[in-house]
């Protein structure tokens, strides 16, 4: 493994994170509150820390660090990931354009719905893309693919044990293939180098469990891209 770890780069530009969202906010509380806004987020400050075990002054920071960056580092425990074993937070994002992150998040939509037994009806899921700063000194795996096909290969063990060291020894990220196009990501263990977090769209996925493509929407009703995988077909 020695041998993939031979060039950084300076990194400095923003990605796109890409996570699940509403379009529309929704106060869940709004019959016990009587649209109280200050009682409502009170309320849903409480039901975050019960339910997610987020530790006080998560909320504080304010929503978009919280949704755009907090949430891979500040829930227990975490998900198992490309890069992530369950035992740390890895935030990822997409580098060269939004289509990456929807590649990437597609993907997995897909795989997630067909576990569902006897699925027929479409899925609708909303999502909000952001951008964040990232700034740092990160590990540069771009382009060693050809030398180390399991960076992009769906057995996730040699990627988490990149990821276990990298966690281990300090380093705040790196930067590598998608897996699912010819994008690339970076993979964060360290939120100090993150800041920023600007709303960029809202999108829209709609997920034929018939044809296994996922139709992607920026307005609903208008078709933004159209995305399938031959393994999900499989």
């Amino acid at each position: 493994m020695d041998k993939l770890f031979t060039k950084v780069i300076e990194f400095r530009q923003d990605v796109f994170r890409n996570i699940v969202s509403l379009r529309i906010h929704q106060d869940l509380f709004d019959d016990l509150t009587d649209g109280h806004a200050e009682l409502s987020n009170f309320a849903i400050e409480a039901e975050a820390r019960v339910k997610e075990n987020i530790p006080y002054g998560f909320i504080e920071r304010g929503y978009h660090y919280s949704q755009a960056i907090g949430f891979p580092f500040d829930t227990q425990p975490f998900m198992a990931s490309r890069y992530g074993d369950g035992t740390f937070g890895v935030w990822y994002g997409s580098v060269d354009s939004i289509e990456t992150s929807i590649y990437e998040t597609a993907y997995h939509m897909i795989q997630d719905e067909l576990n569902i037994y006897g699925l027929r009806e479409i899925v609708v899921r909303e999502r909000a893309v952001s951008l964040v700063l990232c700034e740092g000194i990160l590990l540069d795996l771009v382009g060693r693919e050809e030398d180390y096909p399991q960076l992009v290969s769906d057995d996730y063990s040699y990627t988490q044990s990149i990821g276990r060291r990298i966690a281990k020894e300090g380093h705040p990220g790196l930067q590598a293939p998608s897996a699912r196009c010819t994008g690339v990501n970076v993979a964060i263990f360290n939120p100090a180098i993150l800041t920023n977090p600007r709303h960029h769209m809202y999108l829209t996925y709609r997920f034929d469990p018939e044809t296994r493509k996922v139709h992607v929407e920026r307005q609903p009703g208008e078709l933004l891209m159209m995305v399938s995988f031959t393994s999900a077909e499989s």
